[in-house]
């Protein structure tokens, strides 16, 4: 067998291709679903409401300066090579700026092995916890946290932390760096970057979420499946996000409230949608009582 099938029946490339077979199938379904304007609506959500972020300053302070330099390393020592190659192919004013975006998904590769364990994902899940209690969520939040402080974990509600980066966990890490370099495809590859990568890490953003919730395994896949090309939406905007010069990782910060504010949009529905039914049950008890004491009458 020649080294091109073997690459080719590789595990690995035959699940990304799966992947990305899914993701163009979805894209429609994405892009109509609206999803990608959570990440929009937690800009403006959090620049309304700053003391959603306020608490985890110094978080957010370090990641604006670990961002900044990670981004300005690149940019020193690649920049010019990947904006004189690809200018080559998209000519000398688009080649510059997506050798810019092409910096961003590089700089983010690089930012998980310094920013994410050490202090990001705690910092952005308390974040997420206080977008949620804004929102009238705080009966979710309570009852989370109670309900896996008396269930004897040793890890607790505070393992289940908001995941920006999943895509860059375990397999899912080598998945992003083979897909990094569609990037070169001008305006195309990107977007099927976007997309794959999207699709991959969009239910990360609310790992939180489902553990508050109490999910196990199979329900959060279940949930997840249901609503796949809203997450691969999701996904892909916050990813866009990331890749902006200079200040990506803190847009980190903007997606968690984003994904917080729909997370409490969707709880927000559920108990509408039991509500009416739970007034009809009593309202049904109180009529048949009044017909029971007026037949004793």
């Amino acid at each position: 067998m020649s080294t091109v099938d073997t690459v080719s029946h590789h595990p690995l490339v035959q699940q990304l291709r799966e992947e990305a077979s899914e993701a163009a199938r979805l894209s429609g379904q994405a892009l109509a679903s609206l999803a990608w304007l959570w990440p929009i609506r937690g800009i403006i959500y959090t620049v309304t409401h700053p003391q959603v972020v306020l608490s985890v300053h110094k978080a957010l302070l370090t990641s604006l300066i670990t961002s900044t330099i990670i981004f300005l390393l690149l940019a020193f020592f690649t920049y010019i090579p990947q904006a004189a190659f690809l200018s080559i192919f998209t000519g000398l004013f688009i080649g510059p700026v997506l050798a810019l975006l092409l910096i961003g998904a590089e700089s983010v590769f690089f930012i998980t092995f310094f920013a994410r364990a050490l202090f990001l994902e705690p910092a952005l899940s308390q974040v997420f916890d206080a977008t949620l209690v804004s929102r009238g969520q705080s009966g979710l939040v309570r009852d989370g946290k109670t309900k896996y402080a008396s269930s004897g974990k040793k890890e607790g509600i505070e393992g289940a932390l908001v995941r920006p980066f999943q895509a860059l966990s375990r397999d899912g890490f080598v998945k992003y760096l083979v897909t990094l370099p569609l990037n070169f495809v001008p305006v195309i590859g990107t977007v099927a970057f976007l997309f794959l990568n999207g699709y991959r890490g969009g239910p990360g953003w609310h790992a939180r979420y489902f553990q508050l919730k109490g999910w196990d395994v199979n329900q959060r896949k279940r949930f997840i499946q249901k609503k796949r090309a809203e997450y691969t939406a999701f996904g892909m905007m916050t990813l866009l996000f990331t890749f902006i010069p200079l200040i990506g990782l803190v847009f980190s910060f903007t997606n968690t409230v984003g994904a917080a504010l729909w997370a409490a949009e969707m709880e927000a529905q559920e108990n509408l949608i039991d509500k009416p039914q739970t007034q009809e049950n009593a309202e049904s008890t109180q009529s048949e009582s009044s017909r029971d004491k007026a037949k004793s009458d």
